[in-house]
């Protein structure tokens, strides 16, 4: 059940290549996310403990589940070690319920029949992480599992509070903030939120595998089931992140709050549907004003709208004063200039119909990027 790994052994797949069924062959990764040890009891398996963990290598996570009849010897060992390698698991689909990663897969292993973990002194790289900024989050569909970095910018301590159903549970936040001038409440339940205590104003933290909720307009990250890090103090990131952070609440500067601004799935659209309206705060109308280009961020993919004087009406507050209206880049009058991702079919430009002068349309102000 535990040992070193002998030269026999060194064949291994990544988490990536596992499919369904009985494990063929080892895989070796690194743990994180262990939990406690759970008795059950079923009818149909019996009795016994399980504790489960996430394993990750430089290809993909997976969760892992690992029964026995007596695991406390198991569990301390992954308590102590960062690396294992797994052999005898069954690969099946995973259940949405307790997945706590990306892949549609999950890993049972019994200890008491043909599955072993063992420690190992192989080297394991974690796969990199693509981290969401924070103004990117509201183009996810809810539910979605996102990777996020930002700074810690309020705390709210673990409370008791009563849920719905009347149980009542712990529960606590924190707000954090990055360069994209966003803001997003990040929710910990229950035995997670045990580790706000240990977290302050200013702390840098990398969240995997957060969850994207909106509530009443407001998106929001749960992050009980994810696996958090403060990110390192001796790192060119931390330095250069609190640099930023420092200056920004001395100019104090706003955070804005990520608003749910998700496009309903094509089905959900009327076919006669050519307009859509964005709001936000009226606050933010002068911002929106005083852009030359306009850019809406969908994921990876992005389209851009410029000025023209020969289309779309602004309703103006008393007092403003007009700017040029949008149109294409390319001086094409009563257009819009839409720059779509390869493979995408542009749609009819909007042609700034004069008897159609009573629009509304408000959007975001453009982000602080190039």
């Amino acid at each position: 059940m535990e040992s070193n790994p002998t030269p026999a052994q060194k064949v291994k797949f990544g988490i990536s290549a596992l499919l369904p069924g009985l494990m063929d062959s080892p895989v070796v990764g690194l743990i994180t996310r262990l939990t406690k040890i759970h008795a059950y009891e079923n009818n149909k398996a019996g009795s016994g403990q399980v504790f489960s963990f996430t394993l990750t290598d430089e290809t993909a996570d997976i969760r892992v589940s690992v029964f026995g009849k007596d695991l406390k010897s198991l569990l301390e060992m992954c308590q102590t070690v960062e690396t294992v390698r797994i052999s005898g698991g069954w690969i099946k689909k995973a259940d949405p319920r307790y997945n706590t990663t990306e892949n549609e897969y999950e890993m049972s292993v019994s200890v008491d029949k043909s599955g072993t973990i063992m420690t190992s002194n192989e080297t394991v790289n974690r796969r990199s992480r693509d981290y969401r900024r924070i103004s990117e989050i509201s183009a996810c569909q809810m539910k979605t599992k996102v990777d996020v970095r930002g700074i810690i910018s309020a705390v709210e301590k673990p409370k008791e509070v009563k849920t719905g159903a009347g149980k009542l549970v712990d529960l606590a936040k924190v707000t954090i903030v990055d360069r994209s001038g966003s803001s997003v409440s990040c929710t910990f339940w229950a035995s997670s939120s045990a580790q706000v205590n240990n977290w302050s104003i200013g702390d840098i933290l990398a969240i995997h595998g957060s969850q994207v909720q909106e509530y009443a307009q407001m998106i929001s990250l749960g992050c009980s089931q994810a696996e958090v890090h403060h990110w390192p103090e001796n790192s060119q990131e931390f330095s250069d992140l609190t640099e930023w952070y420092n200056g920004a609440t001395a100019s104090q500067q706003h955070f804005e709050a990520v608003r749910a601004t998700q496009i309903p799935p094509p089905e959900q659209q009327a076919s006669h549907d050519e307009e859509m309206t964005l709001h936000y705060p009226e606050r933010m109308f002068h911002q929106f004003n005083n852009m030359r280009r306009i850019r809406l961020r969908f994921g990876s993919k992005e389209v851009t709208f410029s000025r023209d004087s020969n289309s779309w009406n602004q309703q103006m507050p008393t007092g403003s004063t007009p700017r040029p209206l949008y149109t294409s880049d390319m001086s094409q009058q009563n257009s819009w200039n839409q720059q779509v991702p390869t493979g995408s079919t542009p749609r009819t430009p909007y042609t700034g119909d004069s008897s159609t002068r009573n629009q509304e349309f408000l959007t975001s102000p453009a982000e602080d990027e190039d």
